[in-house]
C-alpha cells in the first residue's frame, strides 16, 4: 500500500499530466502557426530555470562542484528530450506524440535495473508489457494521416524523447538523495537554463517577441510545460517512486486526447479534423499502453 508522502506524489504527477496535455496543445498551435522550434525550447527552459532559483535559497548550503558537474549532465539529458518533443509536435499530432511517451513507465523500470539502480531483476510482467507496447505503439501511430515517413519521423522522435526523459528519471532519484533534493533540482534546471542560452543564436524569430498570433501560443505554451515539469521533477526527486510517479504521469495521453476532441475543431489544429476512426484507435491504443503501464506498477 502506497504511503501518505508516495501519495503526495502521485498526486503532483497527475496534475502535471493534465498541464501537459495543455501545454502539448498549445505548443502543437504555435509550431503550426509558425513559431520556431528552438525558440519554443528556449523559451521552455528558460521559464523552467527560472522557476527552480528559489531552490537555491531553500537548500541547506552551497552546490558544490561536483554536485554541479551532476546537474550539468542531467540538465543536458532534460534539454535533448525537451527538443526531441518540440520535434516531435512538429512532425506529428499531440494526440499521437502524448500517448507515445506514456513508454517512460515502461523504460525507466528497464533503465533502473540497467544503471544498477535497482537490486531486482527485470520482471516477466515488464517483458510483456513491452511487448504490447510494440502492439500500442503502432494503433496510436498508424497508419499515418501525414503521410508514411511523417508518421514514422513522428513516432521516433517522441520514443526518443520518452527514452531520454526516462533515463532522467531513473538517475535523478539516485543522485538527489545522496545530496539534498532541493540543491539538486537547482543544479540540473540551473544548467538548463545556462544550456538553452547558448542556442541562442539558433532561434528563429526574436525570442521574447510578442507581435504574431503564434507568440502568445508558445509563450502559454511555455509556462504550461515549465509548470508541469516543476511538479514532475519535485515528485521524481523528493520520492523515491519513479516507476509509479510515471505510471499515474502517463494519464497525460488520456487527457491530450480528449482535449483534441472536445478543442482540436475550435483551435483550428490541423488534427481537429482527423477521423473518428483515427481518435477510436488512439484512445484504444492509450488504453493498451495504459495496461502495459499496470503490469510494471
Amino acid at each position: 500500500m502506497a504511503s501518505t508522502t508516495d501519495w503526495d506524489a502521485y498526486l503532483l504527477a497527475l496534475l502535471a499530466g493534465l498541464i501537459y496535455a495543455a501545454g502539448a496543445i498549445a505548443g502543437k498551435k504555435a509550431l503550426e502557426l509558425g513559431c520556431g522550434q528552438v525558440r519554443a525550447v528556449i523559451l521552455s527552459n528558460l521559464i523552467l530555470s527560472l522557476c527552480f532559483i528559489p531552490h537555491l535559497f531553500l537548500s541547506s548550503g552551497w552546490p558544490s562542484l561536483r554536485e554541479l558537474g551532476i546537474g550539468a549532465g542531467l540538465g543536458s539529458i532534460f534539454l535533448l528530450a525537451q527538443a526531441l518533443l518540440f520535434r516531435a509536435l512538429r512532425a506529428g499530432d499531440a494526440s499521437m506524440v502524448s500517448p507515445l511517451m506514456g513508454v517512460k513507465s515502461i523504460l525507466v523500470a528497464f533503465f533502473l535495473v540497467v544503471l544498477g539502480f535497482s537490486d531486482s531483476p527485470i520482471p516477466p510482467a515488464t517483458w510483456w508489457a513491452a511487448g504490447l507496447t510494440a502492439i500500442a505503439v503502432a494503433l496510436i501511430g498508424w497508419p499515418a494521416r501525414h503521410g508514411g515517413f511523417t508518421n514514422l519521423k513522428g513516432i521516433g522522435l517522441a520514443l526518443a524523447s520518452a527514452a531520454s526523459f526516462s533515463l532522467l528519471d531513473s538517475m535523478v532519484p539516485h543522485f538527489s538523495h545522496q545530496t539534498d533534493p532541493v540543491r539538486m533540482l537547482f543544479c540540473i534546471f540551473g544548467s538548463l537554463g545556462v544550456l538553452s542560452i547558448l542556442l541562442i543564436p539558433w532561434k528563429e524569430e526574436a525570442l521574447f517577441r510578442r507581435s504574431e498570433p503564434g507568440d502568445n501560443w508558445v509563450w502559454t505554451s511555455g509556462v504550461l510545460i515549465a509548470l508541469q515539469a516543476v511538479l514532475m521533477s519535485t515528485a521524481i526527486a523528493c520520492y523515491r517512486v519513479p516507476t509509479e510517479v510515471n505510471v499515474v504521469y502517463s494519464s497525460r495521453g488520456f487527457w491530450t486526447i480528449l482535449l483534441v476532441a472536445w478543442l482540436g475543431k475550435k483551435l483550428a489544429l490541423s488534427e481537429g479534423s482527423v477521423s473518428q476512426w483515427t481518435k477510436v484507435r488512439r484512445f484504444a491504443g492509450c488504453l493498451l499502453l495504459g495496461i502495459c503501464i499496470l503490469l510494471i506498477a
